[in-house]
């Protein structure tokens, strides 16, 4: 079976390698001034068939990310970051009691929940029981995090007691530099922020494992279970009392002060360019905070929508909602809010005739094909790196409805953004939160962009897909679109 799936494989990135070469070929005739030098229903890798301009600006756009998303490694920070965007872009704070003066057509507004969930939204030309256009990410991304009472001791060594947030592959996080992030409210309301390990010089912690010299009594372990959750303690300090020393040198913490905390284990290391081309970024985070990215600098771009443009960033997508999640009523006040603005009289079933008429892109990252393991996807199915954004099409009821699809196409490939489709082979697949909005009544589709090592301390993208899910969200939001010529997907 695995032969034959590998030779399907080939054969198929063979015919692609082909059909590329000959775009390639026309686009040289063409010359590099052309917006999009290959056929308009071409299928495959982008990048052969942007200008040099297009290439020169999904370069651009890649750094500009990798900043982001290095200081982005938790819900706050990226929260943090993403307000740098939007506040840079002139968006304003949404007053606790809005008036009609300030849902005037065009006015740039964000909010924020708890510091973990963030909208920036733009007021459209017709009101907003007529119906919204959303964007949908997340803003947490997988982690380590601290048990209530996190200090232990082993053989005089004192670790730090942990739990995961999300799932993941235990054995990819030992032996690797980790930093400490977040933040502790002491009972006075004192916020301490936390960050050890990504400042020059900093210490940063370890999850030790056996050498193989010494492993034998543990040969048959599988898998998941080479390193055990419960296993994954980094080493804080040699001594107990030195960790609580310089604990209270930095910060003047405390043991008991760590009952209240947010404080997050993530990966030390900073983003990276991977492949001698520097086409793939290679991070912590992508999942999701890539697409989150991608929905607030698009926000951004948009000035005089028709329907009223949101990014909606929420919180707990990788365990459950809570208050900072999709499923709290928070982002449904906020609507409310601009509906009682907007209306003389407000009512209930105004709002539920906002969610009803409006539109929502739910974006998150999904598992591109994987060279070295291809046996889990589908050789003419499954989504490639670099060949543009992800419809994710998973089945079983969890999929847009075949209306909206259609109307997604027709507007993706109108502007000229380069997209295609993923599904699984039978027995794989993940989920996403697109439930809560299709639950709201509010027709909803699954987007995002393919990455290689998914929920692992260093994901991988290609830059220009990233790029084209950007160029796909201005045009979902009403931003004004560049001229270019239409494109196909697959």
């Amino acid at each position: 079976m695995n032969v034959l799936l590998r030779t399907l494989l080939v054969a198929a990135v063979l015919s692609q390698a082909a059909s590329v070469a000959a775009q390639a070929r026309a686009a040289a005739s063409a010359g590099d001034g052309a917006q999009q030098p290959g056929p308009v229903d071409a299928v495959g890798p982008v990048w052969p068939r942007l200008s040099q301009a297009q290439r020169d600006e999904v370069m651009r756009f890649g750094e500009d990310f990798k900043q982001f998303i290095g200081r982005a490694k938790s819900a706050m920070t990226f929260v943090h970051q993403a307000l740098a965007i939007v506040e840079a872009a002139g968006f304003k704070p949404w007053p606790g009691s809005p008036t009609r003066a300030d849902v005037r057509p065009g006015s740039r507004w964000y909010a924020v929940n708890r510091d973990r969930t963030i909208i920036a939204f733009v007021i459209g030309t017709d009101p907003l029981t007529s119906g919204a256009r959303i964007v949908n990410t997340h803003n947490d991304s997988v982690h380590l995090e601290l048990k209530p009472k996190p200090f232990r001791d082993s053989f005089d060594i004192a670790l730090l007691d942990t739990s995961v947030h999300g799932g993941i592959k235990n054995y990819q996080w030992v032996n690797r530099p980790l930093a400490l992030i977040g933040r502790i409210v002491k009972t006075d309301g004192t916020i301490v922020s936390v960050d050890i390990g990504h400042a020059p010089g900093d210490p940063v912690l370890l999850i030790p494992d056996l050498a193989p010299h010494v492993d034998r009594d543990f040969l048959d372990r599988r898998n998941r279970d080479v390193i055990q959750t419960e296993e994954l303690d980094p080493v804080l300090a040699l001594t107990s009392e030195a960790a609580t020393a310089a604990l209270r040198e930095r910060y003047g913490l405390t043991r008991d002060d760590f009952l209240s905390t947010d404080l997050q284990i993530v990966p030390a290391q900073m983003p990276v360019d991977i492949g001698l081309d520097r086409q793939l970024v290679g991070a912590f985070g992508h999942d999701d905070r890539s697409n989150g990215f991608a929905a607030f600098r698009a926000i951004v771009d948009v000035r005089n929508p028709a329907k009223t443009a949101i990014a909606y960033g929420v919180n707990n997508e990788e365990v459950s909602s809570w208050t900072t999640g999709v499923a709290s009523e928070w982002f449904r006040t906020r609507l409310a809010e601009i509906i009682a603005a907007q209306e003389p009289v407000y009512s209930d079933l105004m709002l539920r005739h906002a969610l009803g008429a409006s539109n929502v892109l739910v974006s998150d990252c999904t598992t591109a094909l994987d060279p070295n393991f291809p046996q889990p996807y589908l050789p003419n199915g499954s989504a490639r790196l670099g060949w543009g954004l992800v419809f994710k099409e998973y089945g079983s009821g969890r999929q847009a409805d075949s209306e909206y699809f259609a109307k997604l196409r027709r507007l993706f490939t109108g502007a000229g953004v380069h997209w295609q489709t993923h599904a699984y082979k039978a027995g794989y697949g993940g989920g996403t939160i697109a439930q809560w909005f299709a639950n709201a009544d509010i027709d909803a589709a699954d987007v995002g962009i393919g990455i290689l090592s998914m929920h692992s301390p260093m994901d991988v993208s290609a830059k220009v897909d990233l790029w084209e899910l950007y160029r796909g969200f201005k045009a979902f939001l009403g931003a004004t679109p560049v001229a270019t010529s239409a494109t196909a997907g697959r």
